[in-house]
C-alpha cells in the first residue's frame, strides 16, 4: 500500500540520502580552478552532470519517488520540460505515478518544432490548458526552464510548480520566480560542496 513516509533501505538511508550520495559520486565534479564550461558559457569550478544518475536504474527509481511525493497533492495532468535534461525525470515520475495509482502523463518540449507532420513543439498527450509540473535537472540561470514555461503558457497550460534536482544558486531561482512560478529543488550545489569539503566564495558563485 502506498505510503507518504520517506522510503528507507535496510540500512536506514532515506531516498533523499541515497539520491544525494549517488549524485555526489556519479554526477558532481569540482576543481580548484574554473575548469567546466556551462551551458550559459560561463566557466565554473564545479559541474553536476545529472544525466549519469537520471538515466541510471536506481537513480531513476529514487527520482521518481521523491518528485512524485512532492507533487502528488497538486494533482497535475502532465509533467515534463525542455529536452533533454527533463526527459528522464518526467518519465521516471510518470512510471512511479502509475504504480502509485495516480498516473501523471509525461511530455517533452522540443527545442525546435517538429520538422514534419504536425510541426508540434510539445510531444505527448498534453491537453491545452492542462495544469502541469515543469521539471529540470540543473537550474543555473533558469534560461532553459523559462523557455519551457513560455512554451507551456503558449499552450494555455497552468504551471503548478517547477521542480529541479539541483539548484546551482546562481540566479535561476530568482528568474523563475519572477515569471510567477514556484521553484522547488531537491538539492542545492552547497549540498555537494559540503560533502566535498569545499565552499563557495559568496561573491563568486562559480
Amino acid at each position: 500500500m502506498p505510503s507518504d513516509q520517506p522510503s528507507k533501505t535496510a540500512s536506514g538511508s532515506s531516498d533523499r540520502e541515497q539520491l544525494r550520495d549517488l549524485l555526489y559520486r556519479q554526477s558532481f565534479r569540482h576543481s580548484d580552478q574554473p575548469a567546466f564550461k556551462l551551458t550559459s558559457g560561463q566557466m565554473s569550478r564545479y559541474y553536476v552532470d545529472c544525466k549519469k544518475v537520471t538515466l541510471d536504474p536506481k537513480g531513476a527509481a529514487l527520482i521518481g519517488r521523491l518528485v512524485f511525493n512532492r507533487i502528488k497533492s497538486l494533482r497535475p495532468q502532465g509533467i515534463g520540460g525542455l529536452t533533454l535534461g527533463a526527459d528522464p525525470i518526467a518519465l521516471a515520475v510518470a512510471v512511479t505515478s502509475y504504480l502509485e495509482g495516480q498516473p501523471i502523463p509525461a511530455f517533452i518540449i522540443r527545442k525546435e518544432p517538429k520538422g514534419h507532420g504536425s510541426r508540434a513543439w510539445i510531444e505527448g498527450n498534453l491537453s491545452e490548458g492542462a495544469p502541469v509540473v515543469v521539471v529540470e535537472d540543473v537550474v543555473t540561470t533558469g534560461g532553459s526552464t523559462l523557455k519551457a514555461i513560455d512554451r507551456l503558457k503558449a499552450h494555455g497550460c497552468r504551471i503548478l510548480r517547477v521542480v529541479a534536482l539541483v539548484d546551482r544558486q546562481e540566479g535561476g531561482r530568482e528568474a523563475i520566480e519572477a515569471s510567477g512560478c514556484i521553484l522547488e529543488s531537491l538539492f542545492t550545489v552547497d549540498d555537494f560542496l559540503s560533502l566535498a569539503g569545499v565552499s563557495r566564495p559568496p561573491s563568486h558563485p562559480a
